[in-house]
């Protein structure tokens, strides 16, 4: 899938969700900071899957009287409340994306253990497995917070995965 397709898939307007987000923060009986929204908004306006490092260095050039901590505490807080999602990706750092998407644009993520890409997944690509596990074992998956790990097509079909 495309980068662009995935941007789409996410949020056409970067403040509706921020607000949708900060909506559930208050839901949830958190304070709404000035940290928590430019958080919120650096990540809004991406696509991508950023790290706190990232994060922070967005944030220098828009905030920068936002601290580290507060965003490394931050970016934690508001995957804890299912805001964001994140996936501890192969370089080895938690990178974090807006676990909503529009109506209709419902997606899961899995991730090239060899190149580290990020793909994108139907929604419902775990349901099956999710009810097979929790009549299994009780556990209930929450897929939007899951990633899959695997290889993708294209390291597959390279040289990278030969023999392995």
């Amino acid at each position: 899938m495309s980068e662009a397709t995935h941007a789409h898939l996410h949020h056409s307007s970067p403040d509706a969700a921020v607000e949708v987000a900060l909506d559930a923060l208050r839901a949830r009986g958190e304070r709404v900071t000035t940290a928590r929204r430019a958080v919120l908004d650096v990540l809004a306006r991406t696509h991508e899957h950023l790290s706190a490092d990232q994060v922070v260095a967005d944030l220098e050039k828009v905030a920068p009287d936002v601290h580290r901590a507060t965003v490394y505490r931050t970016l934690e807080m508001l995957a804890d409340l299912g805001v964001l999602s994140h996936l501890h990706s192969t370089g080895g750092a938690t990178v974090y994306h807006f676990a909503s998407s529009p109506e209709g644009h419902e997606h899961l993520h899995a991730q090239c253990r060899v190149c580290g890409a990020i793909i994108v997944i139907p929604a419902d690509a775990l349901a099956e497995a999710s009810v097979r596990v929790s009549r299994a074992t009780g556990f209930a998956i929450d897929g939007p917070q899951s990633t899959l790990m695997g290889v993708c097509a294209e390291c597959i079909a390279s040289e990278r995965v030969r023999g392995a």
